[in-house]
């Protein structure tokens, strides 16, 4: 009777300790997030800050000595050197795993990081774009977070419409503002984009949102696809001042941005 208790008491420590262990690797937790962690991403975007030295094979083992770097050891890298402490699900890490759920829907990677970085389609102004929507997305869950409203995933049919209004907005020459700034008076008879933006959001959801995942993906696309955008200090004013855009390649973006957020609304 004795050896069978033992047993039985054996058994359900190993069970515990199972459970612990399934808890701590929970694919899906999203710890707190920091200043520290949108430090990490931008320090992660600087050590892969070419095609040069991406390593296009990812197999998740970061060896000090590396000399090209993944999407994950990059990540774990910059980790180290911000914090001095990685953790496989730290905030970091698991935002980029939220934000390629969102732009590649539906390819069911494995192991997210990885899957992504060695898909054969994904090309190293993906790689950059992820990094501007990962810090985005950072920085509107640090302002979420310390103004104590809960992280919320986002409402992906309020920004699809929110695109198609800033385009709207932004139909005609007459229309548009090249000389923008960030103030915007109502009632203006021109708009810049970033204030179509704003406008926009305030007509779709009743507030300036300037942390939404239209306007994110928006900055994030710019970022990517743009010759002068690792220039521009204020992405949406500078891009739209800039005097090598004309209002086809302003029409064009935001068409390109619709079509993301589409795709993630069908996943």
């Amino acid at each position: 009777m004795a050896m069978h208790r033992r047993i039985a008491l054996t058994l359900a420590a190993i069970a515990i300790l199972a459970v612990g262990i399934h808890a701590q690797d929970d694919s899906n937790v999203r710890p707190p997030v920091s200043k520290a962690d949108i430090d990490i991403v931008k320090r992660a975007r600087e050590i892969l800050n070419s095609p040069a030295v991406w390593n296009r094979a990812d197999d998740r083992r970061c060896p000090a000595d590396e000399k090209t770097f993944s999407l994950y050891c990059a990540l774990e890298k910059a980790t180290r050197e911000v914090s001095a402490h990685f953790e496989h699900r730290g905030a970091a890490m698991q935002e980029a795993r939220f934000v390629i759920e969102d732009i590649a829907p539906k390819r069911d990677y494995e192991h997210r990081l990885m899957g992504y970085n060695n898909d054969p389609t994904t090309t190293f102004a993906d790689i950059q774009r992820l990094f501007s929507l990962l810090e985005t997305r950072i920085a509107a869950r640090l302002r979420d977070e310390q103004n104590g409203r809960p992280a919320a995933a986002p409402d992906l049919k309020a920004q699809i419409a929110i695109v198609k209004r800033v385009r709207a907005l932004l139909d005609s020459e007459t229309r548009w503002d090249r000389h923008s700034t960030q103030q915007c008076p109502a009632g203006a008879p021109t708009l810049g984009l970033f204030c179509a933006f704003r406008q926009a959001s305030v007509e779709i959801t009743g507030r300036a949102d300037n942390g939404g995942a239209a306007i994110q993906e928006t900055r994030a696309e710019i970022s990517a696809n743009t010759p002068n955008g690792a220039k521009y200090q204020s992405r949406l004013v500078d891009y739209n001042n800039d005097p090598t855009v004309t209002l086809a390649d302003l029409q064009k973006l935001l068409q390109t941005v619709e079509d993301r957020l589409t795709k993630g609304s069908q996943k």
